[in-house]
């Protein structure tokens, strides 16, 4: 398990140093893990929350944050 832990972290170290954003990449790992119904459940319920914080007054949105 400690190997697998240290050949992931040589894997994103060389991404970063190509200039990928190691934060996104293991979103899209996460992401793909996932299947399509768990995904489409996922990005309805960020939208509502989006357009929920838009609605918002200005303030009770960044209280919420």
């Amino acid at each position: 398990m400690q190997e697998l832990s240290e050949q992931k972290k040589e894997v994103f170290s060389e991404a970063k140093g190509e200039g990928f954003d190691v934060k996104i990449l293991k979103e899209i790992i996460k992401l793909r893990k996932q299947d399509q119904d768990e995904r489409d459940e996922r990005e309805s319920w960020l939208d509502l929350h989006m357009r929920a914080m838009a609605t918002a007054p200005a303030g009770e949105a960044a209280k919420a944050a």
